[in-house]
């Protein structure tokens, strides 16, 4: 594993390349680690959430796939959804019913912390995905959730997370225990925003670096928090075009992103969202 030039003959070093080094592990390996930390995890459906005025949020709720359920087809559908600040504290809880399988429920969200950050949505007999739009009354953009787990670390593991970041967080690194990689758009006229967020209990220290010039940014997200990263802090745009650029993100707990792109009025204008694999 490489050292930065600027930490070469620092004793910091040694535990820089040591950890990363170990901790860059395949898929099998994250799974016999999260077994020795003791980590469990909670089949969870969830969506992004963003309200910038002009820009609001809705959340579209049905339950349509239930009807080729026969011992789950009969109404009503209680469906409960809860709302994480970009601080990862819940700021609101929401329930709706949903008559029987063919009808749809409209939530209007509101602003909430950060003005970014995660919904949950969940209920007994919930079958079909729910849907986020953004919109500013003219036009909308909107992407559905997924159906994954949050992982939940014991005190002990939470504590070696923490001792790790804080060594690793001063050279601009983190424990690459999730790895994920995104093409994001910069340029004059438009550009793209990672919504980022942090599907675990832990202190997520995330690394976001671009192909190119060797730039990297370190974010740190709350347990369950999330926050909108601007791809220019690590892809500076051409004057005169937009261009795309890869950027590899890793964090030391498990995590997840949308793409949220603007146009020439940046983030005070029309916004899209979009669901990447």
């Amino acid at each position: 594993v490489g050292v930065p030039a600027g930490l070469r003959g620092d004793p910091r070093a040694r535990v820089v390349a040591v950890v990363v080094g170990v901790m860059g592990v395949s898929s099998a390996l994250r799974g016999l680690a999260r077994r020795l930390l003791g980590v469990t995890r909670t089949s969870t459906y969830y969506l992004p959430w963003l309200v910038r005025p002009p820009v609001g949020c809705l959340l579209l709720v049905n339950n349509i796939e239930s009807r080729f359920k026969s011992e789950f087809n009969r109404g009503p559908f209680p469906v409960a959804i809860t709302q994480y600040g970009a601080d990862g504290r819940i700021a609101r809880h929401y329930e709706v019913m949903l008559a029987d399988p063919s009808d749809t429920a409209d939530l209007e969200l509101q602003a909430a912390p950060g003005d970014v950050g995660v919904l949950t949505v969940s209920g007994e007999r919930i079958f079909s995905g729910s849907y986020a739009l953004l919109t500013d009354g003219r036009t909308y953009s909107g992407t559905h959730g997924r159906q994954e787990y949050w992982d939940a670390y014991p005190w002990p593991a939470r504590a070696l997370q923490s001792v790790l970041g804080a060594l690793l967080a001063p050279v601009g690194r983190t424990v690459p225990a999730f790895t994920r990689h995104q093409y994001g758009f910069v340029g004059p006229e438009s550009r793209s925003y990672f919504l980022l967020m942090n599907l675990s209990n832990v202190t997520n220290r995330l690394r976001a670096s671009a192909d190119g010039d060797g730039r990297a940014a370190l974010v740190t997200l709350p347990p369950h928090g999330a926050c909108l990263f601007d791809v220019r802090r690590i892809a500076p745009p051409p004057a005169d075009r937009t261009t795309s650029r890869h950027v590899r993100l890793e964090g030391n707990a498990r995590f997840n992103l949308y793409v949220v792109g603007a146009g020439p009025k940046d983030l005070d204008g029309a916004l899209s969202l979009m669901h990447v694999k």
